[in-house]
Parts: C-alpha cells; structure tokens; sequence
C-alpha cells in the first residue's frame, strides 16, 4: 500500500498543519477553522502507519534473516539525523527572520537565543528525545514547547522501534514479544495508573492497529471490490465508520488515541484495493492525472520534513504573505501553507532523504517519479 500510504500520510501532514494555523482561517473560513480544530488526530494517523509500515519491515529484515541492529539503524538514520537537521534549522530561523526584517526596518535586532531556554542536561534530554520522561503530565508536547512542540510524537515513534527491535533479537518469539506489549498497553488503556506519560505504553494500542492492519494484509484478509456486495460492504462500512468518528470528540489523548485509530485503521482496511486504482493511474502517462495526484504523493512522501518543519517555518512566508494579502482573507492561510510546503521540500531532497534506506529511497523514487516512469 505504499501510494495509499503515502496519500494518507499527506492528508495528515496538512490536517495537522492546518491545526497549528487554525486562527488563520477562523474569520474567513469558520467550516475550515472547525475542522482544523481536529487536525492533532493527524498524530495517531502517523501512528497507525508506522506500526503498518515498520511490522511490514520487521518481518522482512525476519525472513531475509538480517540482523536486528541493522533493522534499528535504519530506523536511527531515519528519526534522529533528520531530526537533528531540523533542530539545526529551527534555531537559525529566528535570525533569518530578523535579517530579512532588517531590510525593511533597516534596523537588525538580535533575536532571543533559543539554546538560553534550556539548561546543559536539558538539552541532552533534547537531542536524545528523552525529555518526555521528565513529564508530570500527559501533554508532553510541553516539553519541547520552547523549541518545537511537535518533536514529542518523535520520541514515542523511536520508543516504538526500540521496541520492536528488542523483539527481533528474541526471535522466535518476536511475535509473541509484541502481542504482550499490545495487551499490557491496552490494560494501562483502560484501567487507571501512574506509569510515566512519557514511555511509549499509553500510545502503543495506535501502533497497535498499524500492526493488526499489516498482518491483515499479508495473509491476504481484505476487502476486494470484486463482487457488488462487497461494494455494498465499502459503503456500509465507510458510513458506521465515519459515524463513529463524528461521534467521537477529542478530549482525553488515551482513550481518543485508539478511538480515532481504530476508525483510521477500518478506512485503510476497507480502502486497501484502492492502491490498485493508484498504481494504474499513476501508470496512465496522463499528465491531468499526473498534475491531481503527485502533488498528494509528494506531500506524502515528505511529510516527515514538513511535519519537522511547518510549526516554525510558516513564519518566513506568512512575514511576506501578510504585507499582501488581508488578515481576513482565506487567501493568507492557504498562501502560508503552500509556501511553507515549497520552503520545506528543499530540506526533504537534500536531507531526509540522505537518510533513508536504500529500500525507502527507492520507495521514494517510485513515488515522486515522473508519468510513465514506472513502466
């Protein structure tokens, strides 16, 4: 499912970017404001796919009998050095800002330093993403706050490899390694506790329909749309699913997590054949098809950078978007966004992509490729 995947991971790069902009667009556009509102869900999203795609990983690196350690490497390379290189960037931006402000003001200002906001053991904490284990509370997004916020779904992704890693050195047993810890996450889900709110458990049942949803897959169990009942099992299915999710309003982060997870995961299920429509219009040399849909796939397959980037960057075209466009315009908000995706995508080819496996790069290669390209 990799372009579905990747239209998925793009629809939840952009809802959580539209939940850090939401004031833009509350006067102009209060239906796009409402539903912005909601785009923090863009998080468990992220979880599902990382459980899907990383079980798909584990049990590839089992069969091809690849030592665990390069399973983790891999999954090192990938979170922290581009992690790290957004890092380097969120702390020049201020200067960057303040000196193209000066060429207005004709006046340069030193900006705050960043680094004064933390103290030497803090920013160990930092770079090694372990600050959330300081957390008194289950907004762990407060640690980093003076930072990025968005780096704390970082730290529970790794914890998550970790895990998975420790499992693969059992073996045998991996798979039995990894139902415990899904039981174990899900009783610390539903029955109260003090386990810190910055270990990987309280987040583990998101992943955990990630891996449901994997295995599903690989023995074949999905809905083919083959049959006009199955057709009519997609819509039935779609509309108790989408139901549930009205229903649902995000308040408590534990239980809505797998609330919102599991109505996700359903989608991902019931959609899976739709990878097949993709890969052939992705196939069909058409350019109008081309134009619609790789913009989408682009996004996705960016959208660790643009997840990385968007909360801090958005700042340097908003300063030159807002001397244009009326604060009460919804042209502001959508002109911020897509120049920001522009300014990020840079940083996608020159960096995160340095970083990924040969497999992921050639995953992205197919991905972003050209019409025709693929045949």
């Amino acid at each position: 499912m990799v372009l579905l995947l990747d239209l998925a991971r793009g629809l939840a790069c952009l809802w959580v970017f539209f939940f850090h902009l939401q004031s833009l667009f509350t006067v102009p556009s209060p239906l796009i404001a409402s539903i912005a509102s909601f785009g923090h869900l863009g998080v468990p999203m992220f979880f599902v796919i990382s459980g899907y795609v990383i079980t798909f990983a584990a049990e590839s690196s089992r069969q091809a009998g690849r030592a665990p350690l390069a399973f983790l490497q891999n999954r090192f390379r990938r979170i922290y050095l581009t992690y790290w290189a957004s890092l380097l960037v969120v702390l020049l931006l201020p200067y960057a800002l303040e000196l193209l402000s000066s060429l207005k003001t004709g006046h340069y200002t030193l900006p705050e330093n960043l680094l004064a906001r933390y103290n030497a053991v803090e920013w160990i904490n930092i770079v090694l993403l372990t600050k959330v284990f300081w957390a008194n509370s289950n907004d762990l997004a407060h640690e980093f706050a003076a930072i990025n916020t968005v780096y704390w779904t970082l730290a529970i992704e790794f914890q998550f490899y970790l895990v998975v890693f420790i499992a693969l050195c059992l073996g045998k047993f991996y798979r039995h390694a990894i139902a415990l810890v899904t039981l174990l996450s899900l009783l610390l889900a539903i029955i109260p506790n003090d386990v810190n709110h910055g270990l990987f458990l309280h987040y583990w049942p998101a992943f955990s329909v990630g891996i449901l949803l994997a295995y599903l897959h690989r023995y074949g169990i999905k809905l083919h749309l083959n049959s006009w009942r199955n057709a009519l099992v997609l819509i039935a299915g779609s509309a108790i699913t989408l139901a549930c999710a009205a229903y649902i309003h995000p308040i408590q982060i534990r239980t809505q997590f797998l609330g919102f997870a599991l109505i996700f995961g359903a989608l991902l299920w019931l959609y899976a054949d739709a990878e097949l429509v993709l890969q052939r219009l992705k196939r069909s040399n058409s350019w109008l098809v081309y134009l619609l849909l790789e913009p989408w796939l682009v996004l996705g397959a960016m959208s660790y950078s643009v997840y990385l980037l968007h909360l801090k960057l958005f700042a340097l075209p908003f300063m030159f978007a807002s001397q244009l466009i009326s604060a009460d315009s919804m042209a502001l908000g959508l002109a911020t966004i897509v120049s920001t995706l522009v300014l990020t995508y840079p940083f996608y080819y020159l960096v995160e992509r340095r970083f990924l496996s040969q497999r992921y790069r050639n995953i992205h290669r197919e991905v972003v490729a050209t019409p025709g390209a693929a045949n």
